[in-house]
């Protein structure tokens, strides 16, 4: 029997039998988890190895020197990095991608209503037709390989 991906909590489920969890009881589970943490650390070990992953080890301290605005160039501002928090909803416009399909195939089913999302260095679970965000999970390598 395969784990459920949402998991909600049992308290919420025991008072209200027979209704639909609320949102804020619907995360991401310990084995969506290791399995997301486990595929972009083998993915960042293998283009570590690739020639393309040591040009950058030998050439990442090169732009040093540059101004803060252009050395965090490709970095969410600060205001809009707050408000993807649990809770939270993704702001109209930004631009996100879905999780790579052969992670999907990985995870456990998930119920249409909902849906992976990544931007910048999080993996989020999101509703997908309110795109509010139920979980938020950082794996710093998503940032070195995006």
């Amino acid at each position: 029997m395969a784990l459920p991906l949402l998991l909600v909590s049992h308290a919420a489920s025991a008072d209200q039998p027979g209704q639909s969890p609320d949102a804020v009881d619907i995360f991401i589970g310990e084995l969506e988890k290791r399995l997301i943490a486990d595929y972009y650390r083998r993915h960042v070990y293998e283009w570590q190895q690739s020639p393309e992953g040591r040009d950058y080890k030998k050439h990442k301290n090169k732009h040093k020197g540059l101004p803060p605005g252009l050395a965090k160039k490709g970095k969410l501002p600060p205001g809009i990095a707050k408000q993807l928090a649990r809770k939270g909803h993704l702001p109209p416009g930004l631009n996100y991608q879905p999780l790579p399909h052969d992670l999907i195939v990985q995870l456990p089913p998930l119920q249409p209503a909902y849906r992976y999302v990544i931007v910048d260095d999080r993996v989020m679970l999101i509703q997908a037709a309110s795109n509010l965000i139920l979980d938020v999970l950082e794996v710093a390598a998503i940032e070195i390989l995006n």
